[in-house]
């Protein structure tokens, strides 16, 4: 395993992004105010090892594929507890702090359930 958090809140946007842009924004509980409510939040996390294509998300009961890693996503994710998990599954990243996941849908996420890589 080589990252592994729980979701503590949901904002109000997260479903409209997730219909609209196949995104999910994830930020550590210290998430600013301003962004509470386009976030899942979760309980801080220690990474060990880098997360890179060919490693698992497993979130909701689902499991997706890591297609792709931006320049920045690691260290946001370390730093912060924030990247955008993209469900589109292309090899390439659109933003230097996504990544991008190939799988069967959107995951529909609850409080209380496990992000992990592995």
């Amino acid at each position: 395993m080589k990252y592994e958090v729980v979701i503590t809140n949901i904002g109000e946007f997260v479903l409209q992004f997730m219909q609209t842009r196949d995104s999910m924004i994830l930020f550590d509980k210290d998430v600013p105010y301003e962004y509470m409510n386009m976030v899942v939040a979760h309980n801080k996390g220690e990474i060990d090892g880098e997360i890179a294509a060919g490693d698992k998300l497993h979130i909701a009961g689902m499991e997706y594929a890591v297609t792709a890693v931006g320049d920045e996503a690691m260290r946001t994710l370390k730093e912060k507890g924030h990247c955008t998990l993209v469900f589109k599954g292309m090899d390439k990243v659109e933003q230097p702090g996504q990544i991008m996941l190939k799988g069967n849908g959107l995951p529909r996420v609850m409080i209380g359930d496990t992000i992990r890589f592995e």
